[in-house]
């Protein structure tokens, strides 16, 4: 006689199906193109959609021209993992063998050894996120000189004396646009009294009609992210969040200073390259997820849902239970975000890492601000 009834088998065996077709394995792979991510959803209104539009801007503002080709086949995605396929998203050649490099280290890590997959938010924050990684595959100067000799510089440079970002005054100068709108802009952060330049801070429009970003020291080496005493800009990923997809214009009045452009002809003519940049943006892009521009907060929830997790997000991401999560976490304090309430209760990445069931790459402390782990996180050689 069977010690469960007929019917208790057929149930459990029926919940047992259910639970193994919803998660979706995949055999590890070792092709350096080709990274498989996994979608953990997060809160109720979690949608693998979403994450896709967030991992596209994430790809354009790496650099990749996938909003400008509409037959580029590098994103697939079966039930919950999104395959990508870094040589068929549009990505200029020299960011390959950077990708290549990423890819290779990720894929012998114990999380991608057990699952075949790495979560898509560390792969964001080991992108977007990590200014090392970042500089290469953008492919940033290394020195600013670099960058001030690939451009031509009108003479006259506007100054800011009231920034809403910087703690000390800026001088701007920017550069003479080309027919694809590509221009780059210099600030030198300067002491308010001295006059002495503490940094400098860049933005460039690549030919994708996004910008990418840069920090220099005083000697014009490249750094991972602003001093907190000169800048509230933190890192590369804060200027995304702010300048999004075009030139931030001034919220302060100024204080016109001799021998510059007045703030009001520098906020004309930040205004005016902007329509222009839009127009060119227009133009070119043809995946209408960037042309709303507002949806570039997909890719930025797709980073603070893993770097601020949930119990469903981490449940998702350990395939456990969320009683598991519960007991793991039970000694850590919950809270909530500052911007997305929606996301429900909300726990740390650095205090998380530690009580995985399996060994992951290290992600920055923080996607935005200075992280202290920075020097670890240089995976790419």
């Amino acid at each position: 006689m069977s010690l469960f009834p007929r019917n208790s088998i057929i149930y459990f065996l029926v919940c047992l199906c259910m639970i193994i077709s919803s998660c979706t394995t995949v055999t590890p792979t070792k092709d350096p193109n080709v990274i498989y991510l996994k979608w953990n959803k997060s809160y109720e209104d979690d949608a693998l959609e979403r994450h896709k539009t967030g991992l596209t801007w994430a790809l354009s503002f790496l650099g990749s021209n996938i909003a400008l080709d509409s037959t580029l086949t590098g994103i697939t995605h079966t039930k919950d993992i999104i395959r990508l396929d870094v040589t068929k998203v549009g990505f200029p050649e020299k960011a390959i063998p950077h990708l290549q490099s990423l890819n290779t280290v990720i894929q012998n890590s114990e999380e991608y050894q057990q699952k075949g997959t790495i979560d898509l938010g560390r792969y964001i924050a080991l992108t977007i996120g990590s200014p090392n990684h970042y500089y290469k595959i953008v492919d940033v100067p290394l020195r600013l000189y670099d960058l001030q000799t690939a451009y031509t510089f009108d003479t006259l440079t506007a100054y800011i004396n009231n920034s809403s970002i910087s703690k000390i005054d800026r001088e701007i100068q920017y550069s003479i646009q080309n027919e694809s709108y590509q221009r780059a802009f210099i600030s030198a952060e300067r002491d308010t009294i001295t006059g002495e330049v503490q940094e400098f801070e860049t933005v460039e429009v690549m030919t994708n009609g996004l910008s990418r970003f840069a920090l220099y020291d005083i000697d014009g080496n490249l750094k991972p992210d602003g001093d907190e005493d000169v800048t509230r800009a933190g890192k590369p990923a804060k200027c995304m969040w702010c300048h999004e997809s075009g030139i931030q214009q001034l919220f302060r009045k100024q204080i016109d200073i001799e021998n510059h452009m007045s703030s009001k002809d520098f906020l004309d003519s930040l205004k005016r390259y902007n329509r222009e940049l839009r127009v060119y943006q227009d133009r070119v892009w043809q995946d209408s997820l960037l042309k709303k521009r507002n949806l570039h907060t997909e890719m930025e929830i797709s980073y603070i849902t893993f770097m601020e997790p949930s119990i469903e997000q981490l449940a998702n991401e350990w395939q456990v239970s969320k009683r598991t999560v519960r007991k793991k976490v039970a000694h850590l304090k919950s809270h909530r975000h500052h911007e997305f309430g929606f996301l429900g209760d909300l726990y740390h990445r650095r205090d998380i890492d530690t009580l995985a069931p399996f060994q992951v790459l290290e992600v920055p402390k923080y996607i935005r601000e200075v992280s202290t782990n920075e020097n670890k996180v240089d995976y790419i050689e």
